[in-house]
């Protein structure tokens, strides 16, 4: 294999330290005993004793006057919603996202490089318009219970997150939206659920559990605007199948199941191999006992289509350290991922190995209750050129592009209203390219760098 030992040393070093912090964290607190030291203090006329100082307490968020929402009950000052109150059960609820990227390059081709999602230069897209209706699940000890969701994702982003065999055809080729370049319908989610207790069940197509950031522009993750290359190259979006999630207490949840595919519904049977192959999909979630301090390790292994129906097994993993310090206002996040692709396609006619890594780290400060600050930096190399390349009809960015990735993201979160979140962004990629390869990913292929200002609009309903 030819990941670098360096890259392998920093994150195993880096996932030791945040293994170790969050296991003093997840240590049961002792009782506080009686202190047997002694002050020696004789108390003088008009002055306090040590035990009798006040403790300054601990700070406080800023609250801005002109926020609707500052400084009122939660039942004052609600999120608007389009659907009113629940239906037996079942609720419907969801958002749209516009949004505007400048690229300072200004590519013909209106294209972002290899940026996904807001992938496109100069033009005002909408992202999502996103419905969810579903019915929750509750867990009971005493008795079973059932719940279902159902997504319907329309607008740009709707491209990255289809499954072959639904939005697709088995083949791979356009089918639902066939016909459409940029404006896409997508189904991401079609699961139901079944609960008992600390058991869920879930069985259909959902989200991945690998990662940090995710597809929805609402996610509690999705800080930015754009995403960075391990979301978008590095992990699956979906999966299609049976996963389990037990909560073992309130500090540890185990999750393991099966699916049929990276972005799968169904797979042809061609030459009587079977059309789909299974994979594991699974991982742990721990957390420290102040809930400021999460660990999540998680990961997937099964064989995928490398075309011509010919399978070789991939095999990915994640880690995902997040950290709140204890004034609240500072949070830090570390995301490790590495994946593997035996004999994959399109490296010396699929007779070689490939391999991606990577390193994602952020930086949160909350400001007031409208406010939050942001900072993520990245390093993600494509070891082989067979993860990074320009998608979408006429983006010239075809690659391979073998080398190292970097972008460093800084934006703002306004949450004017309830029912709004408006977040600018500025950032710049560029690329260190191995000795062997040809053309650069921006630019249409004129540049290894660029810088982009970008901004969207969610509103809730």
């Amino acid at each position: 294999m030819k990941i670098s030992k360096l890259a392998i040393a920093l994150s195993a070093a880096l996932s030791l330290c945040a293994t170790y912090a969050l296991g003093q964290q997840l240590r049961q607190p002792q009782s506080v005993q009686p202190s047997s030291f002694s002050y020696d203090y004789y108390a003088q006329e008009g002055e306090q004793s040590p035990s009798d100082l006040e403790i300054a307490p601990a700070e406080e968020f800023i609250v801005s006057d002109d926020c609707c929402d500052a400084g009122c009950e939660d039942d004052e000052c609600p999120p608007w919603k389009l659907f009113g109150e629940t239906c037996r059960g079942t609720t419907a609820y969801g958002w749209i996202d516009l949004g505007f990227t400048y690229n300072a390059r200004e590519p013909a081709s209106n294209y972002n490089g290899v940026i996904t999602f807001n992938d496109r230069d100069d033009e005002l897209q909408m992202n999502q318009l996103y419905l969810v209706v579903e019915k929750v699940a509750e867990s009971d000890y005493c008795c079973w219970d059932w719940g279902y969701r159902v997504d319907f994702l329309y607008g740009t982003d709707a491209r990255f997150t289809q499954a072959v065999g639904l939005e697709l055809n088995q083949d791979g080729s356009q089918g639902l939206n066939a016909g459409h370049r940029f404006y896409h319908l997508a189904f991401p989610q079609l699961y139901l659920d079944l609960t008992y207790g600390d058991l869920k069940m879930t069985l259909g197509h959902f989200y991945t559990i690998i990662g940090y950031e995710g597809v929805m522009a609402t996610g509690p993750a999705n800080f930015f605007y754009s995403h960075p290359y391990c979301h978008q190259y590095g992990e699956p979006f979906t999966h299609t199948g049976l996963l389990f999630t037990w909560d073992y207490s309130d500090r540890v949840d185990f999750i393991a199941g099966v699916h049929n595919g990276w972005d799968v519904w169904s797979r042809n049977n061609v030459n009587g191999d079977g059309a789909d192959h299974g994979g594991f999909l699974g991982g742990v979630i721990l957390t420290s006992y102040d809930e400021r301090t999460s660990l999540a390790l998680t990961g997937t292994i099964g064989n995928e289509d490398q075309g011509a129906s010919v399978f070789t097994q991939r095999a990915m993993g994640s880690v995902v350290f997040s950290h709140t310090f204890p004034c609240e206002r500072w949070q830090y996040v570390f995301q490790s991922d590495a994946g593997h692709q035996g004999l994959a396609s399109g490296i010396n006619n699929g007779t070689e190995d490939a391999e991606w890594y990577g390193v994602n780290q952020y930086l949160f400060y909350t400001i007031n209750d409208c406010w939050k600050a942001g900072l993520r930096f990245e390093w993600f190399r494509d070891d082989d050129g067979a993860r990074v390349v320009g998608v979408g009809d006429g983006n010239p960015a075809t690659g391979p592009f073998v080398g190292d990735f970097y972008e460093i993201t800084m934006g703002l979160n306004w949450t004017p209203r309830a029912n709004w979140n408006i977040r600018p962004e500025l950032r710049w990629d560029w690329f260190d390219p191995d000795a062997d390869t040809v053309g650069a990913p921006f630019n249409d292929n004129n540049s290894n760098s660029q810088f982009t200002a970008a901004i969207d609009v969610i509103f809730t309903y």
